[in-house]
């Protein structure tokens, strides 16, 4: 336990009204449970803005001891539909983190084409489908999945299902994952990506209107993980998706969040070249508070499901604030300096 001031940051994906799908492999909040958790989290901390958050990275002012950011990643339509008018109700401050291909593309990102299909295809039948494809495309994938190590890393879901998140997620690499994907879901969708994209995700006029309210930071061009790209294609996504935001709000976002958020991909050296790019902070999936502001690509962040008023919430409300552990990612190495030119652009 570390005393002194926090700023905890909570993420968020799904929020609609119904879950019911054929098979379970989405989950999220109602806009009611959403409203309910953030009501439970107003009780036990500050909520805070990225402009409050940006403006304490440069020492301008300092946080509220227990400060608390909400952000919500992806760009769903769903998040501007119903999580959107919970917070404006509520007068919370949030953050969208936004991926821009698919809104300029009408493509869906590989993740979400996998919920999709998990959604919609039974498990056994997903897993046929997938070897019929890796056999057409000359993509070798294994046949004897180890049912123990796939029950060990996906140990919430049934056998079928850690199976199939098993040798999507760890046995092939991210170009054979996308190739794979696309050609199952061009099969089951029926050439209707396009429309279903116009569905899943926000709009350029939603977009645009959270950019006035200054709630809108960077997810990428594409749902890539950033720390696993080469400099070059992680500068490429992040100065597409910077160019694109920028038109559709009028302002250079300053925050990000990187994609899936685990710590390969969120490396020293994927910070270097948001920093480059003028990123003044951002979240990776650390399950931990910040104690300090000393590593702003580095803030840590909890999934809505383990803070109170979650599903799983490793402490109570109570303890919350003293207990989470202090962010360790990254703090041996020095942060990354920010772009001067974009730096310096007034709030």
């Amino acid at each position: 336990m570390t005393p002194g001031p926090m700023l905890v940051a909570v993420n968020f994906h799904y929020v609609r009204p119904s879950f019911e799908a054929r098979f379970e492999a989405i989950h999220g909040l109602t806009p009611e449970q959403f409203g309910r958790q953030v009501e439970t989290l107003s009780r036990i901390g500050t909520f805070v803005s990225a402009d409050d958050i940006r403006d304490a990275v440069a020492g301008i002012r300092t946080l509220p001891d227990r400060s608390i950011a909400l952000t919500l990643d992806d760009g769903l339509r769903e998040q501007y539909d119903h999580a959107w008018p919970v917070l404006r109700r509520l007068g919370v401050p949030a953050i969208f983190f936004i991926n821009t291909d698919p809104i300029l593309n009408r493509r869906l990102s590989t993740v979400h084409k996998i919920h999709l299909l998990r959604s919609e295809v039974a498990p056994e039948h997903f897993l046929a489908m997938l070897h019929r494809h890796g056999d057409a495309l000359g993509i070798r994938l294994a046949r004897g999945i180890d049912a123990e190590r796939a029950r060990v890393q996906y140990e919430y879901d049934t056998p079928e299902v850690a199976r199939l998140k098993f040798l999507l997620n760890l046995t092939l690499t991210a170009a054979e994952r996308d190739r794979l994907i696309d050609r199952c879901f061009e099969e089951h969708s029926d050439g209707e990506e396009a429309r279903i994209s116009q569905t899943l995700y926000m709009d350029a006029g939603q977009v645009g209107c959270l950019g006035h309210e200054r709630a809108i930071g960077l997810h990428g061009h594409r749902h890539l993980p950033l720390g696993l790209l080469s400099p070059e294609a992680a500068e490429e996504q992040i100065t597409l998706c910077s160019a694109h935001l920028e038109v559709l709000t009028g302002y250079r976002p300053f925050a990000l969040s990187y994609p899936f958020g685990e710590r390969q991909a969120c490396s020293s050296q994927a910070a270097a070249v948001a920093a480059r790019q003028g990123i003044e902070f951002a979240f990776t999936m650390e399950r931990a508070g910040n104690h300090d502001l000393g590593q702003p690509l580095h803030l840590a962040r909890f999934d809505s499901n383990d803070v109170p008023g979650g599903k799983r919430p490793y402490w109570s409300s109570e303890l919350f604030f003293a207990s989470a552990p202090a962010a360790t990612w990254c703090r041996d190495v020095p942060a990354p300096v920010v772009a001067d030119s974009v730096a310096g652009q007034p709030s």
